[in-house]
């Protein structure tokens, strides 16, 4: 493989396998005239609303969680908390399909009640 660098220079560019130390590079490009340097590089990213929207997105969702485990956990409490097995078990399924790979069709559905 060949790599073309157009800041090799001379018997800089000979030794194009060696590693160079940072220092020295910026040394090399500090003795070379302003018009050959290098240009600043002007990349840049900002991540600061991205993530601050998914942030809240996360909280929210977490704290939705928390309200429903607490309202389940004082319907379980009074005894007034009720099971759908039928529901319960077309989820299993339907998630053992998932993680099989296996489409989702509505002829393999467990029968309604």
């Amino acid at each position: 493989m060949r790599v073309e660098d157009r800041y090799l220079t001379g018997s800089q560019a000979v030794q194009s396998g060696k590693t160079v130390n940072p220092q020295e590079v910026e040394r090399l490009n500090e003795a070379k005239p302003p018009e050959s340097r290098p240009a600043a590089s002007t990349d840049r990213v900002e991540l600061s609303e991205l993530t601050g929207g998914l942030t809240h997105a996360l909280e929210a969702a977490a704290q939705q969680r928390v309200s429903l485990v607490e309202r389940l956990a004082q319907e379980h409490a009074a005894g007034r908390y009720q099971v759908d097995a039928m529901a319960v078990s077309r989820a299993m399924v339907a998630e053992m399909r998932a993680d099989a790979g296996e489409p989702s069709s509505a002829t393999n559905r467990l029968p309604e009640t």
